[in-house]
This record gives structure tokens, sequence and C-alpha cells, in this order.
């Protein structure tokens, strides 16, 4: 595995901004004795890629501080890409920087044009916990062509509900979306949004999604799965002992890798 600290200059957020990127590669043990360079590095060797997003009050670091996304995404072969978002609910603020436009539209050019990463949507997928499973949702059911999975673990499914309750005041659905009228039933709320894929009749990535069982946003991330069975949207769906914290999230993000490997 690789690691890369990238700072680069946003057009969408108008600032510079730093991501972590992990690229596989393979391990300098017994097995590869005698090996040539080319073996290490082959040419035009493209990566699948793991867009993974962090939740509120955190950064593009959490991953990797707090869990052990690196080793499992290198054994799965996966290339990792980890953006800085603030506490945005990845969305384009209305006195603030595009974080949408940035994390949907600029930072897989950027990245593509940098490192040796597929276009190809089955080599494609995004994941996150909490405000960053939301992100990951968010970003398969508005972006279907570009990811074959999105994965979410304790996320804010029920963005309209939260917004209405916010934990904390930074978390104002004016500066967010513009108001509950623009809100709900946009492609900002998640039930909408599948709602509008399956009328469609349009393909609709691969979803998964856990939660602890006592996790604050149980009940929420219930009703989304409930919600998405009733409605005939196939959903992967995993709950256990657990909160909101890290000891739930590193065992199922490994358990979702494997889920995307086996499908």
């Amino acid at each position: 595995m690789s690691r890369f600290q990238c700072t680069f200059q946003s057009i969408a957020l108008n600032v510079p901004t730093t991501i972590t990127v992990t690229l596989p590669f393979p391990l300098f043990d017994a097995r590869t004795l005698g090996l040539e360079l080319d073996d290490f590095y082959p040419p035009r060797q493209k990566f699948k890629c793991l867009y993974l997003l962090h939740g509120a009050f955190s950064d593009s670091s959490s991953w990797s501080l707090r869990s052990r996304i690196e080793e499992y995404a290198d054994r799965h072969r996966l290339a990792v890409i980890m953006p800085n978002v603030g506490n945005s609910f990845y969305a384009d603020l209305l006195h603030g920087p595009a974080y949408w436009t940035f994390v949907s539209e600029e930072l897989p050019r950027f990245v593509r044009s940098v490192f040796p990463l597929s276009e190809r949507r089955e080599d494609n997928f995004v994941a996150g916990l909490s405000m960053g499973g939301y992100g990951a949702f968010k970003l398969a059911l508005n972006k279907p062509q570009n990811f074959a999975a999105g994965i979410s673990l304790s996320g804010v499914l029920d963005i309209v509900d939260v917004m209405h309750a916010p934990i904390h005041p930074l978390f104002d659905v004016n500066e967010y979306y513009g108001g509950f009228e623009q809100l709900e039933g946009s492609a900002n709320d998640l039930f909408a949004q599948l709602g509008r894929l399956k009328q469609q009749g349009a393909p609709i990535p691969r979803l998964y999604m856990a939660c602890g069982l006592e996790d604050s946003l149980y009940a929420m991330n219930a009703k989304f799965r409930d919600w998405a069975q009733t409605n005939s949207v196939p959903v992967t769906y995993e709950e256990g002992p657990g909160d909101h914290d890290w000891d739930f999230w590193d065992p199922y993000i490994r358990r979702a890798l494997d889920w995307i490997d086996a499908g």
C-alpha cells in the first residue's frame, strides 16, 4: 500500500484542499523475490476505486487513523480516495464552498488525472459513516451511472428528519439546502431520490447499510431499510451490537468490502 497526502487548488471550493489517497501495491515478501520492477509496476494498470467519506466534526484522516481501512483495501486491491468536506453534509452551501460539486464532479476528475484509477462504473464504489453515510448514498443515487455500489454505516439517511431537529446549530437547513421546501422531495432527500430511480426504471447501484443496535441513528436506518424493502429496492442490511463509534464501523467496513467482492 502507498499513501499520498495531496493538496491542490479546488475550483469548486475556491481554496486549496487536502485529500488522502491510498493505492494497493504488492507486499515485499518471500513471494516477490526475484521479480522485476515491471512486475511491481505494470504499465497502464488502473485500480478499482473506493471514495470513502468522513462524518461530521471529522476530516479525511479519520478513516486512516481510527480504522484498518488501508489493510482491508489493500487486501481487496482497492484504491481509496478520502476527501475533506467539513460539516457540509455534502451540499453546495448557500454562503460557503460548493462541497457537493467538489465531491461529485471535480474530485473524480482530479484524482483520475493524477492517479491510475479506472473510470468504469463497475470499478467505482462509494462508502461513508454517519454524515458520510448520507453522502455515500447521495452520490450513489444521484450519480448511478458512475458507481456500482454505495455503502452507508450508521448513515444520516433521513436528512429531512435530521434538519428538523439538528444536533448542532451549524446544521442549518437554509444554509445547506435553501429551506425545507427545497429539501423535501429533492435530490438531497434520499427517500425521494431512490423513489425516482425506481419509478424511472433507472439502474440503481447495489446498496449496503449497517447500523449498531445501540446507535442513536438506529431507528432512522431501520426506517430506510423498511422503506426500500416496501418499494422492492434491494438493499443489503446488517446490524449488530454497537454504538455510533469506531468499534462498530471498523469491522463493518471490512464486511462491506467483502460484500463488494461477493457481488
